[in-house]
């Protein structure tokens, strides 16, 4: 059943692609020029085409294509390394201009939980107060007074997430099969880190514990509120928790109303982020200004956590080292903490790459925020990742999606911070707890677990490898890399070989049989050397196609 409506999905995934791609190359024909707008704009499908601009138009298809799309749409809009500025601001729209479906939310919320409404909710809007692209979010009223949201997931949305993020997985493998480039940048392992990603954000019983492990993690900071959750009214597609106040991170009006500095709230911001990641491992994948709120009292409020970002806490030790190794311009230490979180790398020339490194370090430490060029920064960025084919863990991509998000809000609100000097009073908090008596202990005691593994487990180790050399048991694998492709390149250059060898052959006996003059003539030639003859042309003309085709 599956199987059918992913193949359904993906004829409309081409007919949309085709809708709104192919038209394109209609619009920039330059055919407006020659050919009267009387005739061009005689309906409204042709007036779209010529009269809508195309940044608009992709907006429309992934709006059109759904949550997928739009997912994919959100997460373009905040990378300026890749994407053009006007793309990107009509892709911003896709963040809250997103249609709403109609949801029987009273019927869902009876039959999901077997209650009877009016003795557990005192009112539930029937008009949602804002639709994303997985669920709606509906305001309703406990029978205690507390003002509650409902976020309801979209029907049959999971049908259609699994049925997009295959048809993205085999474009991209594809496209790696054909294009070097592909393969350079790694775009499938992205993209498979889009999916998961999204994949997690499906399930709301994974959000609402995402949610109280956040609040347990922030229990002693008043700088952050964390919504409180309701499990009585909640399950995997069903959420429910606390309605807050509060205005957009990015309202600045707002922000003066409740005479709350900007400087404030993007350095408060900024540390509550530092802390999710070097102090928790557990962070914020999504912090656009649509998901993150300030309250009346000044404290910052995250929502939707749908998307989050997990660190192990060898991985973390890793990322608080490279932040100080920013802090102290130490290229040389980042290199080497860069090559141990990696899950791939082939650096080839390390003191180019310290160099690249310093030039990096230069260019944040000496602007502040408005002069720096993000969009440089991140190609520059991305080129040394590419050319080093250094592969970072998942975490590592939506944690830089994350700083490119706060980035961007950093940059409406307070546009000449300068991001090293922010963020030296953490990095020196975290100094400290390092050298504190109660941490040195714990990597002691670490680092003798894990002589004690080596002296006991590595002997072992030995002697087994021993036994099997002696026993002739010991085997060696090995992959060649490319295997299929080259099997392919193989099996072409064969059957290229063939036909060579056929063409000649025939052509060699028909001239043999024509000097013999044997069995019966036309034309003064045998019959069999005429058709030696054909066969030989028709073989070699084949050929010549395969090969004009190759080039």
């Amino acid at each position: 059943m599956y199987g059918i409506y992913k193949f359904k999905r993906l004829g409309h995934i081409l007919r949309v692609l085709s809708k709104h791609g192919l038209e394109e190359v209609v619009s920039r024909s330059n055919i407006d020029r020659i050919i009267p707008d009387s005739f061009l704009l005689w309906n409204t499908h042709t007036r779209r085409i010529f009269e809508d601009d195309f940044n608009v138009r992709v907006r429309a298809a992934m709006e059109e294509l759904g949550p997928t799309f739009i997912k994919l749409g959100q997460l373009l809009s905040n990378r300026a390394d890749i994407v053009p500025r006007d793309l990107r601001q009509e892709l911003i729209k896709l963040q809250d201009e997103v249609p709403t479906d109609a949801i029987d939310i009273k019927s869902k919320l009876q039959e999901a939980f077997d209650i009877r409404i009016d003795e557990h909710f005192d009112r539930i809007d029937e008009t949602p107060i804002a639709a994303a692209s997985i669920a709606q979010v509906y305001r309703a009223v406990l029978k205690d007074g507390t003002i509650v949201v409902l976020k309801v997931r979209r029907e049959g949305i999971s049908d259609i997430v699994h049925a997009d993020l295959d048809f993205i997985r085999d474009l991209v493998k594809l496209l790696r099969d054909k294009y070097e480039v592909i393969q350079r940048i790694n775009l499938y392992d992205v993209v498979q880190s889009f999916a998961n990603s999204l994949l997690n954000e499906l399930s709301f019983t994974n959000e609402l514990n995402n949610i109280e492990r956040f609040r347990r993690n922030f229990k002693r900071n008043g700088n952050i509120y964390v919504p409180k959750t309701y499990r009585a009214y909640s399950n995997d597609q069903i959420l429910c928790m606390e309605y807050v106040e509060g205005i957009k991170i990015n309202d600045i009006n707002g922000l003066h109303s409740f005479g709350i500095p900007t400087r404030t709230i993007v350095q408060n911001c900024l540390d509550l982020y530092l802390e999710q990641v070097l102090q928790h491992g557990f962070f914020h994948a999504d912090p656009h200004p649509g998901n993150v709120f300030v309250n009346k009292r000044g404290q910052v409020v995250f929502i939707d956590f749908g998307s989050m970002g997990f660190m192990i806490p060898r991985d973390r030790d890793i990322i608080e080292a490279m932040v100080i190794n920013f802090l102290m311009n130490d290229a040389k230490d980042l290199i080497r903490n860069v090559k141990k979180l990696a899950v791939v790398h082939h650096i080839e020339d390390e003191r180019q790459l310290e160099r690249d490194a310093y030039e990096i370090f230069q260019m944040i430490e000496e602007n502040a925020l408005d002069d720096i060029d993000i969009s440089v920064m991140f190609r520059k960025l991305n080129k040394i990742l590419q050319y080093n084919s250094i592969l970072l863990p998942d975490f590592v991509y939506i944690l830089l999606r994350g700083v490119s998000l706060l980035e961007g809000t950093g940059r409406e609100l307070d546009a000449q911070l300068n991001i090293p000097e922010s963020i030296k009073p953490f990095a020196t908090k975290i100094a400290k707890e390092k050298t504190s008596a109660d941490y040195l202990k714990k990597q002691l005691l670490e680092k003798s677990k894990f002589v004690k593994e080596v002296l006991t487990e590595v002997p072992q180790d030995l002697i087994t490898l021993l036994e099997k050399t002696k026993s002739d048991k010991l085997t060696l694998n090995h992959k060649v890399q490319d295997f299929d492709r080259m099997q392919l390149i193989l099996h072409r250059i064969g059957n290229k070989f063939l036909l060579s060898i056929l063409a000649m052959t025939f052509g060699i006996g028909a001239s043999i049989l024509a000097h013999g003059r044997v069995g019966y003539l036309l034309w003064g030639m045998p019959i069999l050397s005429w058709l030696g003859f054909i066969v030989s042309f028709v073989l070699s003309t084949i050929l010549i196609m395969y090969l004009l085709r190759s080039k």
